[in-house]
């Protein structure tokens, strides 16, 4: 290789062309596999765990009626759609974690002399995220089947938060951020009890956890938004979950650090396993749909896999910004409905079909067809936040060609959107090619004998435990 570089580049320094080598080298295919092998174990029983279970949710669901009505509007599938798929994922990602002690023989992940609960929760981060991916699966599934309060939901999402917090992942990216402006020390002329005289690791803590918080109410929210087509978030989850997979094969083979590799390693091929098992059936046409319980702890395990960087030491604030990189597509998705509703004096909350996925939808694509523009959006950015880590290239150069990416999705859609609602100011369904002729009656049937109808539609809301809209599709 050394050679071939030398004739190509052809006059280039040997020190240059080493260094092009070692990077080469180390962020090739064979040195990546073998930091991943000892691990696939994990991806491999959650995908058969998700693949297996995912079809059991189903009839589950259908002979609970916790089902997805269609209704013309913002759901136009052809017919009822059972929901309960992220429980599948949940227990496909809970089964590889927990036989991961058995599986990777090469980590030290639960095994310690003392296995108090509260100690493990606090010295062991892949306890604090399955005490959180739980809090976020029952969260999302007493939504699905009941219909929670918005103010629970983000109470089981800010608890999921505080099991992060409790290991102090977000306390070290404030430190590193500290360390930049060379900060090391704020004094007070006090001794304060619990603070002592130095600010600096209460203040370190107080913005860590209010960094964790708003990164898991962001990450938790932006991908059940983006839930709104078949496969769309769990394809992007899949794509985002391999980028951050990347980055930390590459990161154990540049800073190994043997308590915290295996646990990066490990929660992303859960991850990817587990959606994987999910995806054929929820690929379109879906047969399940994974509701608040797969949207919500999707946007968690990203998060997640996120702050695991935080403990990198100095390189934590570029592995960090790289990871949110990696999950651009639901932050750009979350950042244009927050901007537009806004602007249109809605509550941030009210669902509305202007998301990018209805854009696309709009212009003449097929389901399929706008999916798969998406997924290559999610694949330039995972890309992308991957080459800012490996080939150790300066931020300023990779950011530009972030926004200038960012700032062309965000500028396209709004102004797509703003010329929508302004030649369609009733917001008009986005309706498929096949329409079920049953719902078109309906609509008449209900101008004809509106107590016939009134019977229906309390008939369907006992027969789906008064929930008849899919969360996903907001």
């Amino acid at each position: 290789m050394r050679a071939l570089l030398a004739q190509v580049t052809g006059g280039l320094a040997d020190a240059q062309t080493t260094d092009l080598v070692e990077v080469l080298e180390a962020v090739g295919p064979t040195n990546l596999t073998h930091v991943i092998a000892p691990y696939m174990g994990v991806f491999f029983i959650a995908f058969f765990v998700a693949i297996i279970t995912t079809p059991l949710m189903r009839m589950l669901a259908i002979r609970n009626g916790i089902v997805d009505l269609p209704d013309l509007k913002r759901k136009n599938h052809i017919e009822p759609v059972a929901y309960l798929g992220g429980v599948a994922i949940f227990l496909g990602w809970l089964t590889a974690i927990g036989l991961a002690y058995f599986v990777v023989s090469e980590a030290e992940i639960l095994r310690q002399a003392d296995f108090n609960p509260l100690r493990l929760i606090r010295t062991n981060p892949l306890v604090s995220i399955m005490l959180g991916a739980g809090a976020i699966t029952l969260t999302g599934l007493f939504d699905d089947i009941y219909g929670i309060n918005p103010r629970v939901k983000i109470g089981g999402q800010l608890f999921a938060a505080a099991a992060l917090a409790n290991y102090n992942v977000g306390t070290q990216l404030i430190a590193s951020v500290f360390a930049i402006f060379s900060i090391d020390a704020i004094p007070i002329p006090w001794d304060l009890p619990m603070v002592g005289t130095d600010l600096l690791p209460m203040l370190n803590y107080i913005l860590g956890t209010c960094l964790i918080a708003a990164m898991v109410l962001g990450g938790c929210n932006s991908m059940n938004l983006i839930d709104g087509l078949d496969g769309l978030s769990s394809g992007v989850t899949v794509i985002a979950g391999i980028g951050f997979l990347c980055i930390a094969s590459y990161v154990a083979l540049n800073n190994p650090d043997p308590a915290q590799d295996p646990i990066r390693i490990v929660v992303c091929l859960a991850l990817i396993g587990a959606v994987l098992g999910f995806l054929p059936y929820n690929f379109n046409p879906a047969s399940i749909f994974m509701g608040d319980t797969g949207s919500l702890l999707l946007g968690y395990l990203c998060v997640a896999s996120i702050l695991l960087y935080a403990n990198a030491g100095g390189q934590s604030l570029l592995l960090v910004t790289a990871g949110l990189i990696v999950f651009a597509v639901p932050i750009t998705d979350t950042s244009l409905a927050i901007f537009r509703r806004k602007m249109q004096g809605k509550p941030i909350l009210s669902p509305d079909s202007q998301h990018i996925h209805h854009l696309l939808r709009r212009s003449g694509l097929s389901v399929k067809q706008s999916v798969g523009v998406i997924y290559l959006f999610a694949g330039m950015f995972a890309a992308l936040g991957y080459t800012m880590v490996a080939l150790d290239l300066r931020w300023r150069y990779v950011l530009a060609v972030f926004f200038v990416l960012y700032g062309f999705i965000v500028v396209t859609a709004y102004k797509y959107g703003r010329q929508y609602a302004l030649l369609h100011p009733a917001d008009k369904p986005i309706v498929d090619e096949v329409v079920l002729p049953e719902a078109i009656d309906g609509d008449s049937k209900e101008e004809d004998d509106a107590n016939g109808a009134d019977a229906s539609e309390a008939s369907a809301e006992s027969k789906t435990g008064g929930s008849t809209t899919h969360p996903g599709q907001a």
